[in-house]
């Protein structure tokens, strides 16, 4: 055996009881096995602020921002941004990019608010 934990404890439960077991293992995102041991360690477990389709939401707008933030810089970095109205144009986007920033810390607000 090539585990840390030399002893198995093992018990028995219904069918319903199983089942909010796993429900309430999968709310905070463990297995039933792990979850049994935490709880019987005392381990006080919430479940996460943010759940999966806001994370996926937030994730999709940081890499919307990236990308607009490579562009910036590509066009910084090629020396395109001589001129006042490219600068101002850049300025512009920044705003933008900011405006998306502030909305996703409003998602992350929300969530914490839960």
């Amino acid at each position: 055996m090539n585990r840390k934990e030399s002893r198995q404890v093992n018990f028995r439960v219904n069918d319903l009881e199983y089942e909010r077991l796993e429900q309430m293992a999968k709310i905070v995102g463990m297995t039933v096995p792990n979850f049994c041991k935490k709880k019987a360690q005392g381990a006080k477990m919430r479940s996460p602020q943010i759940d999966g389709d806001g994370a996926k939401e937030i994730s999709r707008q940081l890499r919307a921002i990236g990308s607009n933030v490579n562009q910036l810089a590509k066009g910084v970095n090629a020396g395109n941004s001589d001129s006042d109205v490219e600068l101002r144009a850049i300025n512009g986007d920044l705003q933008a990019i900011n405006k998306e920033l502030e909305a996703i810390w409003q998602l992350f607000s929300e969530a914490l608010q839960k």
